[in-house]
């Protein structure tokens, strides 16, 4: 996937949280990624601070969007805002929590 060192700066990121300090965001968050090579599964988990590949069935919130999407996101080529106006973001879930992620990123 063109993504993956997005993929590993949110590993990072999330690998530096303080798990004993003050914390923001706590929710777990499934990403769909659709590359050129298919569907790409990845989770979040801001509960337990774990980035890992794969599907969970409990998630707080859904998003899916296209590889060079999330390129775009996560280099702040384009807002989060905007990715979702322009419909290349889709959210489902507790939008709330969705929310607090982006004013926390």
């Amino acid at each position: 996937m063109k993504c993956d060192a997005v993929i590993e700066k949110i590993k990072a990121r999330v690998s530096g949280i303080d798990a004993a300090g003050p914390r923001k965001v706590l929710g777990v968050f499934q990403l769909t990624i659709e590359a050129a090579d298919g569907s790409h599964e990845l989770v979040v988990d801001l509960k337990n601070l774990k980035v890992s590949e794969g599907k969970v069935a409990d998630a707080d919130v859904v998003i899916v969007l296209k590889d060079e999407d999330f390129i775009a996101v996560g280099t702040k080529a384009i807002s989060v805002h905007e990715a979702v106006e322009q419909g290349k973001l889709k959210i489902t879930g507790d939008e709330a929590l969705f929310q607090a992620l982006v004013d926390a990123i």
